[in-house]
């Protein structure tokens, strides 16, 4: 297969993950019951080893095997089976970004923007080394689409 075709499957599966994703958010807001006391919070979802494990097989399967042994790494460990459980959230979020282009985080930068959230982006960005997505470096685009993801107004 030639790299141009190679390239161009890889960009319609980030961008097809990305749009299941939101659709998978979109779903479960409407899916909410409304709570009966505005007071308290509703619990995270807890995730487990197989679930992340499964994620984690899609992206190996992608072409991602190099970037998910880095990201277990920064989590803590070499292996799955040894990351603190804690951690798998922030860990499956990072992974759904693996393969993230620059195309991709000027989308969720728009996105945020139009939902008024744009202040919020010198942080992400110092927190990430950066200044603009020009100077944002490619092994950062994972974790800066993870954060530009979880901006809200709450």
């Amino acid at each position: 297969m030639h790299e141009e075709t190679r390239a161009c499957i890889a960009e319609a599966m980030t961008i097809l993950t990305t749009a299941s994703d939101a659709l998978a958010a979109l779903q479960a807001k409407w899916e909410q019951k409304e709570p009966t006391d505005t007071t308290s919070k509703p619990e995270p979802q807890v995730l487990t080893l197989v679930e992340v494990r499964a994620v984690l097989a899609d992206k190996s399967r992608e072409g991602h095997t190099a970037l998910i042994r880095a990201l277990l790494e920064r989590h803590g460990a070499p292996r799955l089976s040894e990351i603190d459980p804690g951690r798998y959230r922030d860990l499956l979020d990072e992974a759904l970004c693996l393969g993230a282009t620059r195309e991709d985080l000027e989308l969720a930068l728009f996105g945020k923007e139009r939902e008024g959230l744009g202040d919020a982006f010198p942080a992400v960005f110092a927190h990430h080394h950066a200044t603009s997505l020009e100077d944002l470096k490619a092994e950062y685009y994972p974790s800066f689409l993870r954060d530009v993801r979880r901006l809200s107004h709450g």
